[in-house]
């Protein structure tokens, strides 16, 4: 499972896009065991280089990884792309994953106090909006853009993941994909053991998120793509 990065330099930079807590880390590493490359960021987050993304050092335009790391949504920062994967995850599941990272780290966990106080409302308050604004401008302002639904992606590893190789211009290595089953999570999984007791979302919260699922669905949809998973539901 030897990684390396593209032997010349790519002319086309690729977006690898997503709402923080969709499972982006997750994508990189799958995408890296199934193409050969390493996978490049907008950003430099020095833990992901230590655990063996090297193409998180490169500049983002360096054109020697595969695709690039972004939670940008702004028009200017997506038109600096030619071509994107968009990752979207349930809402509900993404920003109580976002929550975690950023009161635990990349596998830790937020604390009860955090999820009892005035962090967890005031999160969901700015972040819930996000969400949707970052599918709708990676929808309006994207190139050529390839959706991927995580739930689906979890479901239906292989032939999500051949969708996403076909889609850098790449060969399918079947050999390369087999690889991938046995070493599918990778670093970055937290472990499912410290599952709330409770549904942190109020009525009026749900109530809100369902509305900005309902918009993501409708643009999904009129750009003749599948709208959003069934399970985009409150948890």
């Amino acid at each position: 499972m030897d990684r390396r990065f593209l032997p010349t330099r790519s002319k086309r930079l690729v977006a690898l896009a997503s709402f923080p807590g969709a499972g982006n880390t997750w994508v990189r590493h799958l995408i890296e065991l199934a193409t050969g490359y390493y996978t490049g960021s907008y950003y430099f987050d020095g833990s992901l280089y230590n655990k063996g993304f090297k193409g998180e050092r490169d500049h983002w335009r360096s054109g020697r990884t595969i695709c690039i790391k972004t939670h940008e949504s702004g028009k200017k920062e997506i038109e600096a792309f030619d071509d994107s994967i968009l990752v979207i995850r349930n809402p509900y599941k993404a920003l109580m994953a976002e929550f975690n990272r950023k009161y635990g780290g990349h596998i830790g966990f937020a604390s009860q106090a955090h999820w009892k106080g005035k962090e967890w409302p005031d999160f969901v308050n700015n972040y819930a909006p996000w969400w949707a604004s970052h599918a709708l401008d990676w929808l309006n302002f994207g190139k050529r853009v390839h959706v991927i639904h995580f739930e689906v992606l979890k479901r239906d590893l292989f032939a999500q993941l051949k969708t996403m190789v076909v889609f850098l211009g790449l060969e399918v290595s079947e050999d390369r994909l087999l690889c991938v089953e046995g070493q599918k999570d990778g670093n970055f999984k937290r472990s499912g053991l410290r599952k709330l007791e409770y549904n942190p979302y109020t009525p009026e919260m749900q109530a809100i998120i369902n509305g900005l699922i309902k918009t993501v669905d409708y643009a999904l949809r009129k750009r003749n793509m599948s709208g959003v998973p069934a399970e985009y539901r409150p948890i």
